[in-house]
């Protein structure tokens, strides 16, 4: 870059690209779809730090776009300490133009310019179903979730299920997807350096074994706040063709997933509970103010995705999780004559190498035998 801070011009052209967009990654204003014109301007990401300081405001002018305080080499600075954790941590960024970049994502007015992804997100025409709800949800909706994944994938249909991997409703969305063979993707309201919760850990690295991945728009060096997790559901809703609120009350992140998706002409759905039920008051409001669609079955949901219903034959469920019944005999008889335990003491108490025990868990877990805790406990359910 001519002008203050900039690339070592030895550096290979298509390092200082992915260092440049790194870099645009890390600014959170600057990481807009509103700047893509004064950043094309400059000829593209690392055009923007090569150019004069003179000509990236007179950019800014011409696109009609609020100025950023420019501190590229601050920015360039921070990118290499990013690019540094990201090659350790096998974190991989997306620009808002690559091939891979969430193709529905894209053409939404408040996309971010880069993503950073762990996994494999790659183009695909498969159809992005988002399955969001309340963290408090009741095993009646989890129910109804595991079921209308169970019978989209014996119809033989993949869409993508793409979710927040928060209690509730998120996780048991990416749990029946990965019972039933569907791949799944994790949006984060925080850089991959971390996972929150963290007793999600052992389903997040399922969902990378199994071909999906976690997305965030967030750096490592980005405070978590709770205003992320909101700002995440943009995201939410911006890659799927359609997005199926299970259960919420009126306030709550899956009210505003399903109100943004409506501002993008996406599809959306409820699922109707109770007009007495606190935890389905925000569905029913979503279908009586007609944003969203009342659903009663999985057929419902392929309708709202534009797939015509076919007859369904069983599909395998992978065989992977599921352990010696023996074991499964030990982990409920630890739980049922000493209650709630971490998992580390669990493995001590069973005996079961912890690399065997995680997916055992999770078998159970997903049959509805033991329930999760914070902080890495488990109990019986």
């Amino acid at each position: 870059m001519s002008g203050k801070g900039g690339f070592n011009e030895t550096i290979m052209s298509e390092e200082n690209i992915v260092l440049s967009r790194v870099a645009i990654g890390t600014v959170a204003k600057l990481n807009h779809r509103q700047y893509l014109p004064v950043i094309e301007r400059c000829g593209g990401a690392e055009g923007f730090f090569r150019e004069k300081e003179k000509a990236v405001a007179m950019a800014f002018g011409e696109c009609g776009v609020e100025a950023v305080k420019l501190a590229r080499g601050e920015w360039l600075k921070q990118a290499e300490k990013e690019l540094t954790f990201m090659q350790r941590a096998g974190v991989r960024c997306c620009y808002i133009q690559s091939e891979n970049y969430p193709r529905l994502l894209k053409h939404c007015a408040d996309a971010p310019l880069v993503i950073f992804y762990k996994g494999a997100l790659e183009a695909s025409e498969s159809k992005m179903l988002a399955i969001v709800g309340t963290r408090k949800a009741s095993e009646r909706c989890k129910a109804r979730v595991e079921s209308f994944v169970k019978q989209i994938a014996e119809m033989h249909y993949s869409p993508v299920i793409v979710s927040g991997l928060a209690y509730g409703i998120d996780v048991s969305a990416h749990q029946a997807a990965l019972h039933h063979g569907l791949v799944t993707q994790a949006v984060m309201g925080h850089g991959l350096h971390t996972l929150y919760p963290a007793p999600h850990r052992g389903i997040s690295e399922k969902i990378l074994e199994r071909g999906g991945c976690l997305i965030s728009e967030y750096p490592s060096s980005a405070p978590i706040l709770p205003s992320n997790f909101l700002q995440r559901n943009r995201i939410i809703a911006g890659m799927s063709e359609a997005v199926l609120v299970a259960e919420s009350a009126i306030r709550g992140g899956a009210m505003s997933t399903a109100r943004q998706a409506f501002s993008y002409d996406r599809s959306v759905m409820a699922i109707p509970g109770r007009p007495d039920d606190h935890l389905s008051s925000g569905c029913n409001l979503l279908i009586k103010e007609n944003l969203a669609q009342l659903v009663e079955d999985a057929a419902d949901v392929l309708r709202a995705l534009g797939w015509e219903t076919r007859a369904s034959r069983p599909v395998p469920v992978s065989l992977d999780l599921f352990a010696a019944p023996e074991q499964e005999e030990r982990v409920t008889r630890v739980l049922r004559e000493q209650g709630e335990q971490h998992l580390d003491r669990l493995c001590q108490l069973t005996a079961i190498p912890l690399p065997e025990l995680t997916p055992l868990l999770l078998k159970l877990e997903l049959e509805g035998v033991v329930v999760p805790l914070p902080g890495k406990h488990y109990a019986l359910a």
